[in-house]
């Protein structure tokens, strides 16, 4: 399932590409969720939340208030991994617009002739680029419950507390859904996470320092430590270290 987002100030375009769209990645076996989009802002306030995460964002340039590379500009800030794909009435934008890593452009007197090219294109990139996305059951407010993709390298860690399971990622904290803290444990320790007590695992990618009785995140959020957990935390973490290339 990929989550796809639309974002144009022209509804009636809106309402013509996205069924387009959808045919498209249908004839290509890929299921969607496409979610449109008026405004700029609107977009990143739900990126942000992950609400969803959006796997290939289609964004117009020409937009007023804040415009499609202002836009591509905060998302990039808030994520490097999902697949941009611009869309413009002015053809010469493409020029200017490289800075945002772009998976492709889409002129809109040519949006018939190259669309399902460059949806094809970009399916091929996020197959070769695995990003490992993560699916969560967490708690709604005020109630009942809401499904999100995360990917797996803005996992920061999980904790229990007072057996409320907490999954603090790079933007945002979740209370994840009737889930056991052990299943978490048994599924992310393979995966370069780390316990670090009883109550909480961390992403080995996000530890800063490790002293006697505590470890201090990127963030410099600090987390405490089993001396009983310490020679082990330090083992793998000193494994990763060792793999990166220092120069």
């Amino acid at each position: 399932m990929l989550n796809l987002a639309l974002c144009d100030d022209d509804k009636d375009f809106l309402a013509q590409i996205a069924p387009e769209v959808e045919t498209i990645f249908r004839h290509l076996k890929v299921e969607t969720r496409i979610f449109t989009f008026k405004k700029g802002d609107d977009l990143i306030a739900a990126f942000s939340k992950y609400q969803p995460y959006y796997d290939i964002i289609f964004l117009d340039i020409d937009m007023p208030q804040k415009d499609g590379k202002e836009v591509a500009k905060e998302l990039r800030i808030l994520d490097k991994k999902f697949k941009l794909i611009f869309i413009t009435a002015y053809t010469q934008e493409a020029l200017n617009t490289f800075q945002y890593d772009v998976s492709g452009f889409l002129p809109k007197s040519l949006i018939q002739e190259r669309l399902s090219d460059v949806i094809l294109q970009v399916i091929n990139r996020i197959n070769e680029d695995n990003p490992k996305a993560q699916l969560f059951k967490v708690a709604k407010s005020p109630i009942g419950s809401m499904d999100i993709k995360v990917p797996l390298d803005d996992i920061m860690y999980f904790e229990c507390i007072n057996r409320k399971i907490f999954l603090y990622t790079k933007r945002e904290t979740f209370i994840l859904y009737n889930c056991q803290f052990s299943d978490i444990v048994k599924k992310y320790t393979p995966l370069e996470f780390v316990d670090i007590h009883r109550s909480c695992i961390v992403n080995i990618k996000y530890i800063f320092s490790i002293d006697e009785t505590e470890i201090r995140l990127d963030s410099g959020i600090r987390l405490p430590l089993s001396r009983r957990k310490r020679q082990n935390v330090f083992a793998k973490f000193s494994e990763i270290i060792s793999g990166d290339n220092i120069i």
